[in-house]
């Protein structure tokens, strides 16, 4: 959905701020919450049409209110909030596990690259598409026992060079 953001900003950001300072939040969160709520709006992707988009925007925004007073509850309980934020565990993977996942796929890229085109076929079949080795053989003529030989002669090469460049 297409939204003309400058349209609605100028229509709602003002009510929205009004909005929120009236459920308690200071002049500066609500403008940020306004803020992230045009944010939310910008990057969503709804399931389904929106009828009233300044409904929509106010119930982004009370959620975000919504949100932050809980975060602010849970922080009341640490005596340092700071230190209770740097202890959270953080889901993004690490610079070195980035790396490390890079060098793996550029590694079973070149396995794949390497394979006869029929093996390859089998892994993507297998791996890519998530097919059964009997749809698999069907579909490239073998029987499903042998589209599993080649899988597993693929993983075995594959488990080889990933033991070998990590050694």
């Amino acid at each position: 959905m297409s939204w003309d953001l400058q349209k609605l900003f100028e229509a709602h950001a003002g009510e929205i701020m009004r909005f929120l300072q009236r459920r308690g939040s200071s002049a500066d969160l609500a403008a940020d919450l306004t803020q992230d709520a045009f944010v939310r709006l910008m990057t969503s992707s709804p399931s389904g049409p929106i009828e009233n988009s300044s409904a929509y925007l106010f119930r982004v925004a009370r959620n975000l209110a919504i949100n932050h007073d809980r975060r602010q509850r849970i922080l009341s309980f640490a005596s340092d909030p700071e230190a209770a934020l740097l202890d959270l565990a953080d889901d993004a993977p690490s610079p070195e596990r980035v790396l490390m996942s890079r060098q793996e796929l550029a590694l079973v890229k070149s396995v794949l690259d390497e394979l006869p085109p029929l093996q390859r076929q089998v892994f993507i079949l297998s791996r890519i598409e998530g097919r059964t080795f009997a749809d698999i053989g069907q579909t490239l003529g073998l029987s499903p026992q042998t589209a599993f030989g080649h899988m597993t002669r693929i993983l075995v090469r594959l488990k080889l060079r990933l033991d070998e460049a990590r050694s």
